[in-house]
């Protein structure tokens, strides 16, 4: 029985060998051995791909059903293994919407409250896959057999999860993005998913459930596991330098914030005001109102 199972183990990390020297495109990244990443376009969403012995786990599922299609083909290059798990960063449609290609068999995993967020999103445009479809025929064929598929188990602040060789650290994020962030660590690789609450090269959207200083201390606390490769929620994976810009980012923005606030201004005068030359070249200006309403509740102590 051991001999069977040996082999067993030999044959699979054969089959990974043998498939991680074909292309999988240019979105896929390794990052360590068996560690990769699906890198969204155009700030889209990443997905995480990690092989063990006992299977597959993904991060999130993708940006749309088109992305987890190819996430699909790409696992299917590199092992012959099933997707064990799916750990959701986040509970947003550009994260979760492509769980139905992977559960089953995969069980997905997520912070307490998810399931809760994507039901009311989900109740709140019911027609959304709808309108999916008919954006274009590949995302029409990539949704067949769509499923809303919620997690099947929801952690409280902090959970381990030992798949084969591998463990995964999931950190729950409060304050930095939606109702239940995560990051996912894995320590002996020193790969950091960092979730959605620092993005690269763009300005995030601040909902008004987001904080700056919780931001910060989830910054300050990742980037304290000393990780090797950090693969935030959008944009290009890299090191601790994304957390470093961020740090400089919200620090400038508050400062400048604050300053007008102690002259008096109101929100709506600070609005006009305030700039921020010097990341006028990062994407998605149209976001920059809800940072500097951010910016006012922290300064202000709201």
């Amino acid at each position: 029985m051991k001999l069977k199972n040996a082999f067993a183990v030999f044959a699979s990390f054969f089959a990974i060998g043998l498939a991680s020297a074909q292309d999988l495109g240019p979105q896929i990244r390794k990052l360590e051995d068996g560690v990769y990443v699906y890198v969204g376009k155009n700030f889209n969403s990443n997905c995480g791909i990690v092989l063990t012995q006992d299977g597959v786990v993904l991060i999130d599922s993708g940006h749309n059903p088109t992305d987890s299609r190819a996430v699909l083909a790409a696992v299917r290059k590199l092992t012959p293994l099933p997707v064990r798990f799916l750990i959701d960063t986040e509970p947003h449609p550009d994260h979760t919407t492509g769980h139905f290609v992977f559960s089953p068999p995969a069980t997905i995993v997520a912070a307490e409250g998810a399931g809760d967020s994507m039901r009311s999103r989900e109740r709140g445009d019911p027609e959304r896959i709808q309108k999916l479809a008919a954006t274009s025929p590949e995302m029409r064929a990539a949704l067949e057999g769509y499923r809303f598929v919620t997690p099947q188990i929801e952690y409280h602040q902090k959970m381990t999860l030992k798949v084969g060789e591998r463990t995964f650290e999931l950190i729950y994020l409060k304050g930095v993005h939606s109702e239940s962030d995560t990051a996912v660590w894995l320590p002996k690789e020193r790969v950091l998913f960092s979730a959605a609450g620092i993005v690269v090269g763009q300005i995030n959207n601040l909902r008004p459930i987001v904080s700056i200083p919780d931001i910060l201390a989830a910054a300050r606390l990742m980037k304290s596991l000393n990780p090797l490769h950090v693969v935030p929620g959008h944009g290009t994976p890299g090191t601790v330098k994304i957390f470093e810009d961020s740090e400089k980012y919200y620090a400038l923005l508050l400062e400048r914030v604050g300053r007008l606030a102690k002259e008096g201004k109101s929100l709506d005068q600070i609005k006009k005001e305030v700039r921020m030359p010097e990341y006028e070249n990062w994407a998605a200006q149209e976001r920059f109102p809800t940072n500097v309403e951010a910016a006012y509740r922290a300064v202000k102590g709201g």
